[in-house]
């Protein structure tokens, strides 16, 4: 009975650790979201900055496995290539050494309980907090989270009985378990693997590690051996996000296994001489059974081991970092046809981005990006089949401006499900907001296509009527105002490639964005009244001769074509909104001049 309860707490504890360390990274995640996506983007740089962006990502989500998946998931959208994807999970390598190093410096030199409990009050209750002080709010999500997580901590420690170490059942169990042989030092890494891959998180193992090492159960070598594991068993978190993605994205994450795999192979060649090395750094001796020993520079040798093998492995792999993505591709090789993607699938989104939803909002918008693309080169394909005589390429025209029309429908469906399974996660309030506009611009964009399929039925119809429904002069009025709405529709690109990352400096370029969307579309009205009017001028005159239906065609051209400026408008006047929402612009937004749309939007 006593072995049963002694596990449940043991469990009980690293449970409440684990909670908190979720907790506490979901409310760094939500006070940095924008600057983690600002981070990330360094990654493009080179080498040196994909690492350092790795390094200060986790450092501040305190999370490896969470960077980790997002990297991969944005390696399967293409977001980053192989080598910086690489480049960054190095850095979050080292990053995630700083959990140890909190654990060693707060959770054993000072009693927990003392600052635990307070902390987690003090979080819990600033949740009621009005929704003003919302950056408040999320530090003190984060606070339950560390609260929580030393919480853990202290359980997991005072479970272990004062006298544990010294019975001779463990001290016989261990002495056959230190690092003096090969194959035991071989154990003890698979061990540390074993045990990070069933609790899906190196720093909850690294915490066992510490708290078993400050009871006296494990020396310092076996840490550091175990700890070896805990680096190759941490990989298998993103290759579980990479099943199903690109080939890219599981290369990414074959490059992760192998970048700690061959760093624990080396190391643990010089196994010895790299322990002496980590005591030759630190002051004081990692050996004995005092409490100076256990609870001080004990569990800060075994956090200068784990980071001083991370930056060595990041050292060693770095210069080589081409040669290991050439290695994933040997794994992985290339195909001809290598992830070619249908139209109608989701590019930049999956379900790897909920671990990391604030990250999530990028890729909704070059998914929305993609939509706006659609809508674009099916404006082309309508000027192209106004003014071809090819009766085969007119038909081919039509069918590609009809197979668009369904892409961007079905891309809003999955586009808004998604968002919908976003909104139901743990979201800051400005990311809500952003998941709100993006509602509204896939919605916007649906409708620009549905007009763009009205076009291209109407010219299908009229197309070899007897007599022609539409003249020369017609056809000319028809590729100008097509003109004139796609150049609308690329302003409308040009400010979703803005959304959501304009800072305080962009604000005036923002004004005049809006204006000068706000002037194309009015020129698009008036372009239409005009066309309209000149065609009736020539009917009334008798310089042409339609019919009724002809007339009525003609002018729902002309308005679908309008109204494919107004939502290219729409989606303009969201996404300005929602980029000066907070910001003090010399012109705001409710002062510019609005589009004037003479007939409601179909």
């Amino acid at each position: 009975m006593k072995a049963i309860l002694f596990t449940l707490n043991l469990l009980g504890g690293l449970a409440i650790f684990l909670y908190g360390m979720q907790l506490m990274s979901d409310g760094l995640q939500k006070m940095a979201g924008a600057k983690m996506r600002q981070m990330l983007s360094i990654a493009t740089t080179n080498r040196f900055a994909a690492m350092f962006s790795g390094l200060l990502v986790t450092s501040i989500i305190q999370s490896s496995s969470a960077t980790t998946v997002m990297v991969v998931g944005f390696t399967s959208a293409g977001l980053l290539t192989l080598t910086q994807a690489l480049g960054v999970i190095f850095g979050a390598n080292i990053g995630t050494t700083m959990t140890a190093w909190v654990v060693s410096l707060f959770g054993f030199k000072i009693q927990i309980s003392l600052f635990a409990l307070p902390v987690i009050a003090v979080g819990f209750f600033s949740q009621f907090l009005p929704s003003k002080w919302a950056t408040i709010r999320r530090i003190g999500e984060g606070a339950i989270g560390f609260g929580l997580l030393f919480l853990g901590l202290d359980i997991m420690k005072n479970t272990i009985p004062a006298d544990f170490a010294q019975s001779p059942f463990v001290v016989e169990w261990l002495s056959k378990f230190t690092p003096d042989t090969p194959l035991n030092l071989i154990l003890l890494i698979l061990t540390g693997s074993i045990l990070t891959v069933v609790l899906q998180s190196s720093s909850a193992v690294m915490a066992m590690t510490l708290t078993c090492a400050a009871a006296g159960i494990i020396n310092f070598p076996t840490a550091c051996a175990v700890c070896l594991g805990e680096n190759i068993g941490t990989t298998i978190t993103a290759n579980l996000a990479a099943i199903g993605a690109s080939k890219n994205a599981r290369r990414a994450a074959v490059g992760h296994f192998l970048f700690n795999f061959l760093g624990v192979v080396w190391v643990s060649l010089i196994f010895k001489h790299f322990i002496h090395f980590v005591d030759w750094l630190l002051p004081a001796s990692p050996y004995g059974t005092s409490a100076e020993v256990l609870n001080g520079s004990l569990p800060y040798h075994i956090s200068a081991f784990h980071t001083a093998f991370n930056v060595a492995n990041t050292l060693v792999m770095l210069p080589l970092l081409k040669q290991l993505a050439q290695l994933t591709l040997i794994i992985i090789p290339k195909t001809k046809r290598e992830d070619k993607q249908h139209d109608a699938e989701l590019v930049y989104l999956d379900s790897r981005f909920h671990q990391t939803p604030e990250l999530s909002i990028v890729a909704a918008r070059k998914e929305v990006e993609r939509m706006l693309k659609f809508v674009s080169k099916m404006v082309d394909k309508l000027i192209y089949a106004i003014k071809t005589d090819d009766e085969k390429l007119f038909e081919r025209l039509i069918a590609d401006a009809k197979e668009m029309e369904h892409t961007t429908d079905v891309l809003e469906h999955k586009i808004n499900s998604y968002l919908t399974q976003l909104t139901h996660g743990n979201l800051s309030r400005h990311a809500i907001a952003q998941t709100v506009t993006l509602f509204d611009l896939t919605n916007s964009i649906e409708g620009m296509g549905d007009c763009g399929e009205k076009i291209a039925r109407i010219l299908e119809k009229f197309r070899n009527t007897n007599p022609l429904s539409f003249d020369q002069k017609d056809l000319e009025n028809m590729e100008l105002i097509a003109k004139k709405t796609k150049a609308t529709i690329k302003h409308a690109r040009i400010n979703v490639s803005f959304f959501p990352n304009i800072t305080t400096q962009d604000k005036e370029n923002a004004a005049n964005l809006y204006k000068t969307s706000v002037h194309a579309e009015e020129e698009l009205n008036k372009m239409r009244k005009e066309l309209r009017a000149e065609r009736n001028e020539r009917i009334s005159q008798g310089e042409l001769k339609v019919s009724p239906s002809s007339i009525t065609a003609y002018g729902d051209i002309l308005n679908n074509f309008e109204r494919m400026g107004d939502y290219a408008m729409r989606v303009t006047d969201s996404v300005l909104r929602m980029q000066v929402a907070g910001m003090q612009m010399q012109t705001p937004i409710s002062d510019l001049p609005s589009p004037t749309t003479q007939e409601p939007i179909a």
